[in-house]
């Protein structure tokens, strides 16, 4: 097995010259890609930028809320970081995003996510060519655009989402497909299912991506990572999506109890609800490269084309340093 099975997500981090510092631990590890995320903090286009300016390596995003940027502005932003990169690949990750995300930080009605996602998709297709824009959709138009820097076309789409009508609108349009929260155990099926999806669509899955991204620690202090990541996973529980998806792969008992819990605004007793069972199956932790070696390679023997690694961050007991360079050792060897 080599890097090229594994890349690193620097999200969760609120401080850029620490983020900038890790791609440069990415690159000395000898990683090809990493990937960052766009919430509500640190702008993905200034720092895709930077690095694809000052690294060898190919930067992705995972992901960017589909309202939060105009198609348009979104064929911009990974032109210049293509160009900025001499042409290296850029992996364009999009998604619908969460619904208090769009709709009480953005003030965007959170509406026909497939279908703006799919419109997107038409809009970046036709620009990334170099070609003018004529899109007509439901819920995203674009006519006359055209980069005036010329076609971009080592830019890929990802499409972030597990829900069968995303799953299958990656299949169909994307250049790939970013799940989350997926142990070795759901994504060995979820590949299956995925396969015979880019199958029906007449697709060579050779060319559409599986990317499952793993959350992972390695510090001399793994319990604290725990527990911390214990807290945080509340937060995804009650998001009613992921609480669809966590009890359909058997923790019904947990998203009945960490709901109840929260609702009730107990806040410890949230915490405590999710089970060790459930941290297990979602994060890899250990104080060494060994202890994890067998935990990641699962993650590409069930199928995923590129395991995207996301440390846990120091303000949440981990050690993002200490965690590339375990994974890099993990593996290649």
């Amino acid at each position: 097995m080599s890097l090229s099975n594994a890349s690193m997500l620097l999200s969760n981090l609120n401080d850029a010259d620490e983020l900038l510092g890790l791609a440069d631990v990415a690159v000395d590890c000898g990683f090809e890609r990493v990937w960052l995320a766009e919430t509500g903090g640190l702008d993905v286009d200034a720092l895709g930028a930077v690095i694809a300016r000052t690294t060898p390596l190919e930067v992705g995003t995972s992901i960017i809320p589909v309202y939060s940027r105009t198609p348009a502005l979104l064929s911009m932003m990974a032109s210049t970081i293509s160009h900025l990169g001499g042409g290296r690949p850029v992996h364009l990750g999009i998604g619908a995003g969460g619904q208090v995300i769009v709709e009480r930080w953005h003030g965007v009605p959170f509406s026909k996510p497939a279908t703006v996602t799919r419109e997107t998709i038409q809009v970046l297709r036709q620009a990334l060519a170099g070609g003018r824009t004529d899109v007509d959709g439901k819920t995203r138009r674009s006519h006359g655009f055209q980069l005036t820097t010329g076609p971009a076309p080592e830019v890929r789409v990802y499409i972030g989402g597990m829900g069968p009508v995303m799953v299958d609108l990656a299949a169909e349009v994307a250049d790939g497909l970013i799940v989350t929260w997926l142990s070795p155990r759901v994504l060995t099926g979820f590949r299956a299912q995925f396969s015979s999806a880019v199958a029906a669509h007449g697709r060579d899955e050779r060319d559409v991506k599986l990317v499952a991204r793993v959350y992972a620690s390695v510090s001399d202090t793994p319990e604290v990572a725990r527990e911390e990541v214990r807290k945080e996973l509340v937060e995804y529980v009650v998001s009613p999506g992921y609480g669809r998806y966590f009890a359909s792969v058997g923790f019904e008992k947990e998203v009945e109890e960490v709901n109840a819990a929260f609702e009730a605004r107990q806040r410890e007793a949230a915490v405590a609800a999710v089970s060790d069972a459930l941290l297990d199956e979602v994060l890899v932790v250990g104080r060494d490269a060994a202890e994890v070696r067998d935990a990641l390679r699962a993650y590409a023997e069930a199928g995923a084309d590129d395991v995207m690694v996301q440390p846990v961050p120091t303000y949440r007991g981990g050690n993002p340093e200490a965690t590339i360079r375990a994974v890099a050792e993990a593996m290649r060897n």
